[in-house]
């Protein structure tokens, strides 16, 4: 969230509040990327929350349908998951298909390699166990990355 002003997001210093939510084992990694307050989604209930202005979905399912009630007149609901099947009472539901984009992506790696992104890697795995590693019942906080080469740099096929 280093760059969240930069990327289009909001910067810490942003009146709203920012609420994370997640499994218990998530709670630490929401609140040091900003989240100021965290709601467990299997333990507490969603409408502490409040009346929201954005809800950003990656999960789908149960959770955007009980994510969209939060959301207040002339809000969004936001998803990655899924085409949303349901839309806030006077609000907005908008399903994002992120496209690869060169100049966006050279960015990204020059953040990368200078420090300003720090990614959480949650699981790296060989290439020929890719589509295990993304299995759905297999849950990695973080991101999966997938090797193409071993350790002596061998690509594989």
């Amino acid at each position: 969230m280093a760059d969240a002003e930069k990327l289009g997001g909001w910067p810490k210093s942003s009146p709203s509040t920012r609420e994370g939510t997640g499994r218990a084992g998530d709670r630490d990694v929401a609140l040091g990327l900003g989240a100021q307050t965290f709601l467990d989604l299997d333990a507490d209930d969603l409408h502490h929350a409040g009346e929201v202005d954005v809800v950003f979905d990656v999960l789908g399912g149960d959770i955007l349908g009980r994510s969209a009630e939060l959301v207040r007149p002339g809000g969004t609901l936001v998803t990655i998951a899924m085409p949303p099947t349901v839309r806030p009472k006077d609000g907005r539901a908008v399903f994002v298909v992120v496209e690869p984009d060169r100049a966006r992506l050279t960015d990204l790696a020059q953040r990368l390699r200078d420090g300003r992104l720090n990614p959480i890697v949650g699981d790296v795995r060989p290439l020929h166990e890719a589509a295990s590693a993304f299995a759905r019942h297999r849950r990695t906080p973080g991101k999966t990355i997938i090797q193409v080469t071993d350790e002596q740099g061998a690509q594989h096929s």
